[in-house]
């Protein structure tokens, strides 16, 4: 059984140039080093540039603000860049092509319009941050002439209201995951969203994105947990009251929902809330192969087993699960593959695991009905041991990049999502392209996958790839976008959506009209341009289609 705990870790200093928080690190073990290495080949160590020592130029001069923005260079420095691979090489490298002019953290809605009004009449483009978690270029400031001010948000934040016979919560936008978590603890309640930022990012953050956390197969997608919420924009606000359902015309929350700052700021939302589970327990089994683990997802949640999670790995990431994730324990990986040879498991298999929330009655019968129905397709148990792994580590995996790089080893991540019958063709499509991408560099790359989020009609696909990150920046960014491009452009020639849950930002937005087409986003642009005419509120995401993979 495992309980869920709020950590101080989030209250504690950020990394500068890396994911996560000082004294913190998930360095990649022996075995991942040596299967990686067999793949790709011997790798030099990527170059660390200590960001504490880059000269940071001086600001231009900012419009008169109704508070004090900050101008200290490390403080600029840190808002200068998002989560993603390349902004990550950028920091290390101390080759930051641009940084705002100054970062204003206000501290109610009433600030919020105040600076966005000023900013408006003077020319000033505004970036919102929550968490500084995108990884689709969302946050980062792009080279120009243009003065640039990062609205952090992280004073915005805190329970500003509880109804807990409604099940609704009133949070300040700038909260962050821990920070929500440990509100609704004293009270016995849970938003149950956790994506694998969440020690990092925020509901305003999880808003913009329109983001899915890992255990939304019970709880649903940020979408389905926001209630209401207030936003304010240069030239408007909504104030979206919490109601469980409504008719009066389209839903204005869901063109919220999604809009990456570019429609306006959210400042404050409530959401859903429930109690918080007796206990939540991860089990997992080995499925004979990936069209058959998927034939089970698909069974599992068309049949509506009331499962919180399920997470599918395709053959190669269950590999690297069970002889990289057991490497510490290299007689368990043995004993493991014997007891699937003697189930008849041939090859590798796929390892899914499946969570179940609730109370002890309730985790017993979810994982009843779940077993039985994948012994009908094969599945053998390995219990719950891997599972609570994976929940001590969830957290964690993210840091791994930085300890990779360490090595030269660059890794990245994309997802997309399809309906059940088009999955198949698109994950085929998606890893070419991937292991491909790079054949003009005469490099190889290492890519994974696992299946997640699933729904009636579809699923998510998650993809992780690796390659020899060369000592050279511009060169490391070269091969990083050749691969987002061709991996993307293969996506979308698939039929498969831009983005489950990291969104659009800068470095998708090209591609934006294949998805929603040319009126799509003119109709976006129409709205866009009535909350915000003078286009001062981050103007490279969504709708922008220039091409900024190489910033």
């Amino acid at each position: 059984m495992t309980t869920r705990s709020v950590t101080a870790t989030s209250f504690s200093p950020r990394r500068l140039g890396g994911w996560g928080f000082e004294g913190r690190n998930f360095p990649p073990s022996p075995g991942l080093l040596t299967w990686l290495e067999k793949r790709l080949g011997e790798t030099q160590p990527f170059p660390v540039f200590d960001p504490t020592e880059l000269a940071v130029p001086k600001g231009r001069s900012l419009p008169d603000l109704p508070l004090e923005t900050s101008a200290a260079p490390l403080d600029r420095l840190a808002h200068s860049r998002g989560q993603g691979l390349t902004d990550l090489l950028r920091l290390r490298s101390g080759t930051v092509p641009a940084i705002p002019d100054g970062v204003a953290r206000p501290s109610d809605s009433q600030e919020v319009v105040a600076i966005l009004e000023g900013c408006a009449a003077a020319g000033v483009r505004v970036i919102p941050w929550g968490g500084g978690t995108s990884v689709t270029g969302g946050v980062n400031v792009i080279p120009g002439n243009q003065t640039v001010i990062t609205l952090d948000l992280e004073r915005l934040s805190g329970l500003e209201g509880l109804d807990p016979k409604s099940g609704l919560a009133t949070f300040g936008a700038g909260t962050s995951g821990p920070a929500l978590e440990e509100a609704l603890g004293p009270h016995g309640l849970t938003l149950g969203h956790f994506p694998q930022s969440w020690e990092l990012s925020t509901l305003g953050g999880w808003i913009a994105t329109r983001a899915s956390g890992q255990e939304s197969l019970g709880y649903g997608g940020i979408d389905d947990l926001v209630a209401g919420l207030d936003l304010v924009a240069p030239a408007g606000r909504l104030e979206l009251p919490p109601l469980p359902a409504s008719a009066a015309g389209p839903d204005l929350r869901q063109l919220v929902l999604g809009s990456e700052g570019r429609l306006g700021v959210v400042t404050s939302a409530t959401v859903r809330v429930r109690p918080q589970p007796e206990r939540l327990e991860v089990e997992a089994v080995i499925l004979p192969s990936w069209e058959v683990g998927i034939e089970a997802a698909r069974r599992l949640t068309q049949e509506r087993v009331p499962l919180s999670l399920l997470r599918l790995s395709d053959e190669t990431e269950t590999e690297v699960a069970m002889t990289v994730g057991l490497a510490g324990h290299p007689w368990m990986a043995s004993l493991v593959r014997r007891w699937l040879e003697l189930r008849g498991v041939k090859g590798g298999g796929c390892l899914m695991l499946l969570g179940s929330a609730g109370s002890a009655g309730r985790v017993r019968t979810t994982f009843s009905r779940g077993r039985a129905l994948l012994r009908t397709l094969g599945a053998v148990s390995l219990g719950s041991r891997p599972g609570r792994q994976w929940l001590a580590d969830r957290f964690r995996h993210p840091y791994l990049r930085d300890g990779l790089l360490d090595r030269g080893i660059a890794t990245d991540t994309l997802e997309t999502a399809a309906p059940w019958t088009a999955l198949p063709a698109v994950y085929r499509a998606t890893r070419r392209a991937l292991e491909s991408a790079l054949a003009g560099y005469d490099e190889s790359t290492a890519v994974l996958c696992h299946l997640s989020h699933p729904y009636q009609d579809g699923a998510s696909l998650y993809f992780t790839v690796f390659f020899r990150c060369p000592a050279d920046v511009d060169l490391a960014i070269e091969r990083w976008a050749s691969l987002k491009r061709t991996a993307t452009s293969a996506i979308v020639a698939a039929g498969a959506t831009l983005s489950h849950h990291h969104g659009v930002g800068s470095w998708h937005a090209p591609w934006l009209a294949d998805e929603i087409g040319s009126d799509g986003v003119r109709l976006l642009e129409s709205v866009t341009d009535a909350f915000d005419p003078q286009g001062v509120l981050n103007p490279t995401v969504l709708v922008d289609p220039k091409d900024r993979l190489e910033t």
